[in-house]
């Protein structure tokens, strides 16, 4: 991902690089409605049929 902080994988890929979909510390809906699977600093969500969007989460610059 670099410095990104939002971008659109193949399901596929992820798959065969051993991305565990499985894996999550919580669930996020939006206003939408879209589920959103977080895991840690990242989410990601079912974007189209075989599309899968990640999101980097902000980190604070000073953490209390």
């Amino acid at each position: 991902m670099g410095k990104s902080k939002k971008e659109i994988f193949d399901r596929l890929v992820l798959a065969r690089t051993g991305f565990k979909f499985e894996y999550m510390t919580g669930i996020y809906l939006n206003k939408e409605g879209k589920m959103y699977h977080l895991v840690y600093d990242f989410a990601w969500m079912e974007f189209s049929n075989q599309k899968i969007l990640i999101v980097r989460k902000a980190v604070s610059p000073n953490p209390r």
